[in-house]
């Protein structure tokens, strides 16, 4: 009970997470075979980098996640001093394969706001430099029974419930969203330097702690934000 106990202090999710990279992070079949440089993985650090013509330096990993069940991503992230130009990056992105693909969520950086997820701001450019932690927990359902939270340094900053999660938010059946979702190969989650055209100027991130994990206990539900 004591454990449980103290898991729900604070704001945010708050589970152990090892200072050293899990062992699916090491794993050389993480790393997306579409980047055009290869993540520099180096306990306890995960370095990403993009020369001026590259879209993506990444990892990726998937599972059989099932509706009905809760999840917990996140990673601790900060970013090299002079090294971010004019374009808009994902640093994670969520989604779904098989069928339409169909991202549920990502977490975006640009030099104007830093670090933003569901279009809030999360890190100010001028922290960008320190180590933050962003994460997300998700319960997945195609009914009105799901909901997306977003954390950044354990403090909410955007959150929806009573959703359908396998579309990008907000869905609901309720609300007449009603199509019909084909069952996903799988889900999804890449972290890194992703963007969706050639980068004009270099850009490095570094991230540790990368994590994701399945939920029985959840605490310090924020609601709708």
């Amino acid at each position: 009970m004591l454990p449980l106990l103290l898991m729900a202090c604070g704001d945010g999710p708050i589970y152990p997470v090892e200072p050293e990279l899990y062992e699916w992070v090491k794993d050389p079949d993480a790393i997306d075979p579409t980047s055009d440089q290869t993540p520099s993985v180096a306990d306890p650090v995960v370095t990403f980098r993009l020369d001026p013509g590259d879209r993506r330096s990444a990892l990726r990993t998937g599972e059989d996640w099932r509706l009905g069940q809760t999840y917990l991503f996140g990673f601790d992230v900060r970013v090299a001093s002079g090294t971010l130009g004019s374009e808009t990056i994902a640093l994670s992105r969520l989604f779904r394969t098989g069928g339409a693909t169909s991202e549920i969520a990502s977490v975006q950086l640009d030099a104007d706001r830093g670090i933003t997820v569901m279009g809030r701001d999360c890190i100010a450019p001028s922290d960008l430099r320190e180590w933050h932690r962003v994460e997300m927990r998700i319960r997945l359902s195609n009914k009105d029974a799901g909901f997306l939270e977003v954390f950044c340094d354990r403090k909410p900053i955007w959150a929806r419930t009573k959703i359908r999660t396998t579309f990008p938010p907000v869905c609901r059946l309720s609300e007449g969203c009603v199509a019909d979702v084909p069952k996903p190969t799988r889900y999804e989650w890449q972290m890194g330097l992703l963007s969706e055209r050639s980068v004009s100027t270099p850009v490095t991130v570094q991230m540790q702690r990368l994590h994701y994990r399945i939920l029985l206990y959840i605490p310090n539900r924020p609601g709708t934000l």
